[in-house]
This record gives C-alpha cells, sequence and structure tokens, in this order.
C-alpha cells in the first residue's frame, strides 16, 4: 500500500530512504526534544538511519514526510492497524522548527484520523515522553487522553512515556 493524502497546506506521502537529510535537520531543528529522547542537542545521520531502519521493520509502519509546496516541513512515523493488531499509532511526529506553530501539526494528525476512519480504525494511539509537556499539551488539545504510563525506549533513553488514545468517531 502507498501511503499519500493531503489537506488544505500539507501533502503527506512516503518517504524515501535518500530523503533522511531533510528529516535530520527537522530534528536538529529541535534541540530541546533531541536533549529529552537522547540527552544531546543534536542527532547524526547514521542515529537517523538507525532510527529509520528500525521503524521500518515494524509491520504496517510507515514513514510519512510533510511537505508544504513540494518544501519538506516535517515527518510521521505511523503504524497502521492490521488483523493482527486493531491499534493504529502516530510513533513520532517532528516538524521543523520554523514550520511549527501554523496549523501543520494539527492537519497532519486531523488528516491521519480521517484516513483510518476510512480504514475503519476505531482509535489511534500514540506515546509521549511524560517530561514534553509541549507535546501533552499538543495532544490534549487534539482529544487524546491518558490511558497508562510506561517506561519505554525513546531515542537512546529509556524513560517514562504516557500513552495516550483518540477514539474516533465516524
Amino acid at each position: 500500500m502507498i501511503l499519500s493524502f493531503s489537506g488544505k497546506q500539507l501533502v503527506i506521502r512516503e518517504m524515501q530512504r535518500a530523503e533522511l537529510p531533510y528529516v535530520l535537520d527537522m530534528y536538529n531543528s529541535n534541540p530541546q526534544y533531541n536533549l529529552l529522547r537522547s540527552r544531546t542537542d543534536t542527532m547524526s545521520l547514521s542515529e537517523l538511519e538507525a532510527e529509520y531502519h528500525s521503524a521500518l521493520a515494524i509491520p504496517h509502519g510507515y514513514w510519512l514526510l510533510l511537505t508544504v509546496k513540494e518544501a519538506p516541513v516535517g515527518v510521521m512515523h505511523v503504524v497502521l492497524s492490521s488483523e493482527h493488531d486493531a491499534k493504529s499509532w502516530v510513533s513520532l511526529l517532528v516538524l521543523h522548527a520554523s514550520w511549527q506553530r501554523k496549523g501543520l501539526g494539527t492537519e497532519a494528525v486531523k488528516l491521519f484520523e480521517d484516513f483510518c476512519l476510512l480504514r475503519g480504525t476505531k482509535h489511534i494511539h500514540h506515546g509521549i515522553i511524560a517530561y514534553n509537556e509541549p507535546a501533552l499539551l499538543f495532544w490534549g488539545k487534539l482529544g487524546y487522553e491518558q490511558y497508562r504510563q510506561v517506561e519505554a525506549p525513546v531515542g537512546q533513553l529509556t524513560q517514562p512515556v504516557l500513552l495516550v488514545a483518540k477514539w474516533l468517531e465516524a
């Protein structure tokens, strides 16, 4: 399956490995996020490549590039529900710092929710580093509610992660 959808500002499509340098720039424009996930404010290309391949090994997992007028502005990693697992996940959403607070994150999540609804998915899940207050506020405003806290690997650290979900309505 090839994933691609578009909205008012965004076109979201499957990302290619050759686009990892754009994604690295997105990560490194967010030093506070990098500090939360790895205790360093930058990520290397080799670290990103390892994360890329690890995420693609997840069944029904996709890296998606978010673009505005063909310019890369963000990245998502999603996992679609399947016959073996009814949960869909947004396991990563990173926007380049210069494109934040313009409604693009909200639009990306909404587009994915709409796509999932069409596939018959009843809910979407996400994990948030417990100390990432901006992310907690963002996902809360979108209607995602916490249902559990776990210790999980994020980047190079194992730390408290809040699991949140939103039940979708047709």
